[in-house]
């Protein structure tokens, strides 16, 4: 444990360089970039516990048109992995740093007891990892916030405290999207919001999330136009995320579109995909999962419901789509979007909790609430999605959010800039999460080591170059709850600990196989050999302690008070 905790402060060389000096190989030299006359500025989109397929550039009937442009304008990755959760996605978009390296090695709720106390596992954003608002603050860069936090409850932890001017943010992982304030979990029964650090700012009666969270963005560039200086605009947009909550002008948008259940839906998804040259007929897809019945099998009541909630999920994508619309004209009528480079992404896959498979804490919160057919996405409703709307979101992956398979970790990314070359494009290479930090300081011109990232910068991608991002050879890895993968090339490993699995790894070649369909291990054990090797160098690289024993299920206490 000492050569890990050891190892762990190694990583973070631009905190200890000296110190670490000796442990590793060789410190690699800062990159030589020129700072551009003009820096351009960025908007970075997320949107929470969305799928690979629920957006129309990747196969969806749900209308995005805003997307749609973006994508045409820009780059859509289509091998981009995120984090099988939402706390150690956000904590590595936000510092370019493994989570595990971050501190928020588990969900923050969540830890075991041989994790608690361990460099790492905080269960908030570490204050020793910058954070790339705070790196770009400190090179003239307005930095603005508003929506999911999630990392940190603390004033000390909040966004104010960790580079942003101006934020507007709740602490929790869901809750509400109006304003009752409706917490996620019988732990946290009230959302716990901040703005510009302070506790508990009033919210509009008429609030919604995806619309006041867009409001407050604009609001916050507005009142640091006058710095002149370019901007970092972070929406951390918590929708399609449950409770499923649409506004009341908005909840009937899509009555009567899903009405031919999730088998059907699942089959013109995946059409569309191969359509549009996402997939072909020779790459696998994943069937109906065990535990989900077939839609003609379903009572004429469930699929009522079902059909119901699945009109929700694509009203709330829907709406965000039109508030990024309505962000963009307001960045174009100020004269700031042909210098702004836009990335989209989501945060991790589709949830797969309803009332049968929510875990205790949230499942008994939601029954206090009237969920009727009537109220459902309504103020005061808990609707909660569905695994077989979950497998349609996630098409033609295996898994959902919470799982290392595709479909909890492969999902939808889009960057849209001016100076893209050969718009319109689709890359394939594979991207993490962790990558949009160095590629954002390449583009603003702020020099930087390597070494101060996991991630790589993408530049390339953008720049239509031939040479790749990561080598066939290099690796990426995640890992949370001690649900295991890793990655080389179009080769996957993964492995489930017990209940979920077997506690084996798994082999599946994506380049055929994207729905992890073949399990290849005992047929290439050399293959598996090489990817298990390079799981264990990821666990030392960045720290990773498997859980031993139970997780806690922890309550937020203290609740901040300042």
């Amino acid at each position: 444990m000492k050569t890990l905790q050891r190892l762990f402060v190694c990583v973070l060389l631009a905190i200890a360089a000296a110190d670490c000096r000796g442990d590793v190989e060789e410190r690699i030299e800062v990159s030589e970039i020129d700072t551009p006359r003009s820096r351009p500025n960025f908007l970075l989109v997320v949107v929470d516990d969305m799928g690979f397929a629920d957006i129309e550039p990747y196969g969806s009937e749900i209308a995005t048109p805003t997307l749609l442009r973006l994508a045409q304008s820009g780059v859509m990755l289509t091998s981009f992995y995120a984090a099988p959760t939402c706390s150690p996605a956000r904590a590595m978009l936000l510092s370019g740093m493994d989570n595990h390296i971050a501190g928020i090695g588990n969900m923050t709720e969540t830890v075991a007891d041989n994790q608690m106390g361990l460099p790492g596992y905080e269960g908030h954003l570490r204050k020793e990892v910058p954070t790339i608002a705070e790196r770009l603050s400190e090179s003239g860069y307005r930095t603005v916030m508003a929506g999911k936090w999630h990392l940190g409850m603390g004033r000390e932890l909040s966004p104010g405290a960790r580079g942003f001017d101006h934020a507007l943010s709740f602490s929790f992982g869901g809750g509400s999207h109006f304003s009752d304030l409706m917490g996620p979990d019988v732990h946290r029964p009230t959302m716990l919001y901040r703005k510009n650090g302070e506790l508990h700012p009033e919210l509009a009666e008429d609030f919604y999330s995806t619309t006041s969270f867009t409001s407050e963005l604009i609001q916050g560039l507005e009142s640091t136009a006058h710095t002149g200086k370019p901007f970092f605009a972070y929406l951390a947009l918590t929708a399609p995320h449950w409770p499923l909550q649409l506004p009341p002008d908005y909840g009937d948008a899509f009555s009567g579109r899903y009405d031919e259940g999730y088998d059907l839906l699942r089959q013109q998804r995946l059409a569309k995909q191969r359509e549009l040259g996402l997939f072909d007929e020779g790459q696998s897809f994943s069937p109906r999962p065990p535990g989900v019945p077939a839609w003609d099998d379903l009572d004429e009541e469930r699929r009522r419901r079902l059909s119901r909630i699945m009109e929700i999920y694509a009203g709330m994508i829907q709406k965000v789509d039109t508030e990024l619309d309505r962000l963009l004209a307001y960045l174009d009528a100020k004269d700031l979007a042909e210098d702004t480079v836009i990335i989209f992404i989501s945060d991790n896959g589709a949830d797969s909790w309803d009332a049968d498979h929510a875990p205790p804490a949230i499942r008994d919160h939601a029954i206090t609430f009237d969920n009727s057919y009537e109220n459902m996405g309504k103020s005061g409703s808990f609707t909660l999605f569905d695994r077989g709307w979950s497998w349609v979101s996630g098409t033609p992956f295996r898994g959902y959010k919470g799982s290392t398979f595709e479909g909890g970790i492969r999902v939808p990314a889009i960057l849209s800039s001016a100076s893209i070359s050969a718009p319109g494009r689709i890359s394939k290479q594979t991207v993490s999460i962790t990558d949009f930090a160095p590629t954002i300081m390449e583009l603003a011109g702020i020099a930087f080591e390597k070494s101060d990232f996991t991630g790589r910068s993408i530049t390339p991608i953008m720049r239509n170059e031939s040479n790749p991002v990561r080598s066939r050879d290099e690796h990426i890895g995640v890992e949370i709850w001690g649900r295991r993968a890793v990655k080389v090339g179009n080769w996957k490993a993964v492995r489930m600990p017990k209940p979920l699995s077997d506690d084996r790894w798994l082999l599946f070649d994506l380049e055929t196989d994207p729905a992890e369909q073949n399990n290849l291990a005992e047929e290439r054990p050399e293959t598996l050999a090489r990817l298990e090797a390079a799981w264990e160098r990821y666990v030392a690289e960045n720290n990773v302690v498997l859980p031993e024993g139970p997780f806690r299920i922890l309550p937020p206490e203290p609740l901040p008070t300042d």
